[in-house]
This record gives structure tokens, sequence and C-alpha cells, in this order.
């Protein structure tokens, strides 16, 4: 292995990058969540031990597993693995989370967390001012930017480090408990917008316990409101656009039933199985009244469009079985004895939930605000008037075609 050498750091890019043979390197990120609010709220007395703390730990989990800590960046890790050693890599990361989640537990720090983003690639290896190697190029960016990305205790890792990795040969104190099978460890591929990447990147997130963490919250919210801003635009453009002569399309289904696959309180986020139209994403901005759903339970929602191009769809303006929620009367058909009333998300995203109300209809009327409890008959997810109105359950002979 070469090691470029230069006397200016101009002169040292500049030849490396007329190098065809740049050592390929697994590129390990790891930093500590929250660090900022941490020196915020306490003296150097309160943080300085607790970023001590989390640096030894990634150099234990780096150096135990055949990696080389390159560098400190304050209250980060810089390390880098051989290229084949990608599974080592992935390792080192499950380790920092273990060691980190046990010093945690046993009240030695408080509320130290990490986010590691991996990434694997050729790099630009020199050697720096103050000696040691180093590294620079679009593999360590990456790193760094998953790693940015993540939720904390999550770990991100590129698609090409999937490709390289024998993940026979990654293991987690939880995975050996619950017997995980080699691809038990990875989620499913997802794409994520990073800063300084013109495309999405697809990346995996290292299941190491029992669920994934996910992705850092003001992601999300940049993605969630890219979505929305673009669907709007959409709507207007489509507004504009003369009907075209004919029959109107037939619309798609306005909801689709549900039962709630996976839920993480913590994070407020999950995902939603269907009969025939697979999985959705949810997280509590598609929640009416943003609660928390229910692993197992049945939901109602409107389907969505994908956050992202490649991702799972989203189930908007979802409602539970049990809960209570606010809404409010669109229509009441008293000779039938049953009305729709209107729920929202926090997004804008609508639903009308079927109400029965026998002899109690003629006593509500359009625009009335009402709480419901969320039910499910025969014919599904409907609602009841919390504190009476209607028993919730529809008739058989007094729905009619109007129901659904």
């Amino acid at each position: 292995m070469g090691v470029v050498m230069a006397t200016d750091h101009f002169s040292l890019f500049q030849e490396a990058l007329s190098h065809q043979d740049r050592p390929s390197r697994v590129i390990l990120f790891a930093d500590l969540a929250g660090s900022t609010e941490m020196k915020g709220k306490t003296g150097e007395v309160g943080w300085l031990p607790t970023i001590g703390k989390f640096l030894d730990i990634t150099a234990r989990a780096v150096t135990e597993h055949g990696g080389t800590v390159i560098k400190y960046l304050g209250d980060g890790t810089l390390a880098a693995f051989d290229g084949e050693r990608a599974a080592e890599a992935i390792c080192a990361a499950i380790t920092i989370q273990e060691l980190l989640k046990e010093e945690n537990s046993k009240g030695r720090v408080n509320d130290c967390l990490a986010t590691v983003g991996v990434a694997t690639g050729r790099v630009v290896e020199y050697e720096a001012p103050g000696g040691g190697l180093d590294y620079i190029g679009s593999v360590v960016d990456l790193a760094a930017r998953l790693c940015s990305a993540g939720a904390p205790q999550a770990i991100w890792v590129d698609s090409a480090t999937v490709v390289s990795a024998n993940m026979s040969r990654v293991s987690s104190e939880m995975g050996r408990v619950l017997e995980y099978s080699p691809d038990d460890y990875l989620s499913d591929e997802e794409k994520v917008d990073l800063k300084g990447f013109a495309k999405p990147i697809k990346y995996r997130e290292v299941i190491w316990h029992r669920k994934a963490f996910g992705v850092k919250n003001t992601v999300l919210t940049e993605a969630i409101d890219r979505a929305q801003t673009q669907a709007h635009v959409q709507v207007r453009t489509q507004a504009a656009v003369p009907s075209q002569a004919g029959p109107p399309a037939r619309p798609a289904d306005a909801t689709l039933d549900g039962t709630v696959t996976r839920w993480d309180p913590d994070q407020g986020r999950g995902f939603i199985a269907t009969a025939g139209r697979g999985d959705h994403y949810v997280d509590r901005r598609f929640i009416v009244d943003e609660q928390n759903l229910t692993e197992g339970g049945a939901v109602r929602f409107v389907p969505l469009a994908p956050l992202k191009e490649g991702q799972r769809p989203v189930a908007g303006c979802t409602v539970q079985e049990g809960h209570e929620i606010r809404g409010t009367f669109q229509r009441v058909l008293a000779d039938k004895g049953y009305g729709f009333v209107e729920v929202r998300d926090v997004r804008g995203n609508q639903q009308n939930l079927f109400v029965y109300l026998g002899d109690a209809a003629a006593g509500h009327q359009f625009g009335e605000q009402v709480r419901l409890e969320v039910r499910r008959n025969y014919k599904g997810i409907s609602g009841q008037l919390v504190g009476g109105g209607g028993s919730g359950v529809a008739s058989d002979s007094g729905a009619g075609s109007d129901l659904f």
C-alpha cells in the first residue's frame, strides 16, 4: 500500500485524484446524539466525562474488531477498516451501541446515545500533517451524512457495505437471544436525501436490538414538508387543466383498512399491513389527534404517495379501533339514522367515518363538532359518538348503498 506524500494539501489531493488504484476502505463515523443540547444544559463538569466515555467506547469497539481510529472530531469518531472487513465494521458499530446501552442502564452516563454511519468504497488516503493516516472523499462524506440522518441508536450502512459484508459474521446480544438469521440484521432497503449528494442514497439499517430506530426527526420533517409541497403543486396544476370529454375516470379507493405491524412509541412511527395493497408507512403527523398506535390494532387510513421515490406509501389520516378522536359532521341522514363525520390529521388529510345514530339522528346537524370512539362493524372501521347518540353498529336494513 503506497501512501501519497506532499508538502501542501492542494498538491497532495491533486496527485491522489490522478491515481486509479486508490485504496478501498470501510469508513465508520459515530457521533454522540444531542451533544449540543447537553452542553447547553450543563457545565463542562457535566458533559466532558460523558463525551470521554463515548470516545473510549468507540475506540474500544473499533479496535476489538480490527479497525483503526483515524481521528476524533469533538464528540465524533472517524474510523477505517480494510475494504474486505465490512462485517467487522458493522460488528464494531453494534458493539458501540450495546456498550452505550449498558452504560446508560447502569447510570454511569445519562442519555448518552449515538448514531453510526458506515460506507464502503475508494478513498483518498494521505499522511496528515501531525502524523498518521487520514482519509477524505465522497465515501467519508457518505458515512458522516448517514450518521447525521439516523435517529439516536441507529446504525445505517450504504449499499456497498451490504454487498461487501459477510452477514453470517454479524451478530448482536439481542440477535443471539432471538436467534436472528443473517437477513434479520438488515432492514428493507430505503432511500434518503443527503446534503452534498445529488440523488437519494440507498441504505439499510442494522437491526442490532428488537427494532429499527429509523430517521432523525428533523430529516423526516423535511421529507414530509417536501412531499406535501409537491402534492399541493400537483393539485394546483391538475386543477388548471381543462377536463377531457367523456365519462369521468373511476376514482381510487378513498380509504384502506389494515393492521398495525410495527409501532415505535418513542419515535412515533411504524408500519401498517393491508390485504393486497402492501405495507404503508405511518407516523404521528398522519394519525388523527396524533395518538400512539398499537401493534396488531385494526386501522383505516387514506393511502398517500411515498415521501420519496422507492419507499413505502404513506398512511394518512389514520384512525385505530379503540381511539377516541374529534371530528365534524359533514352529513346527517336523519331518515336513515346515520351520518358521516369528517376527521383530519395535522397535515390536512381527511376521511369520513360512518356513524350510526338511530333515533338520535334528528338531533345532529352539519358542522357539529363531536367526539367519536373508533369502532369496527361488519363493514369495517366506523365511529360511535362518545356519550350516546347511537350504537355504532350499522343495521342491515338502514344503511343501504349509501354506506360505503
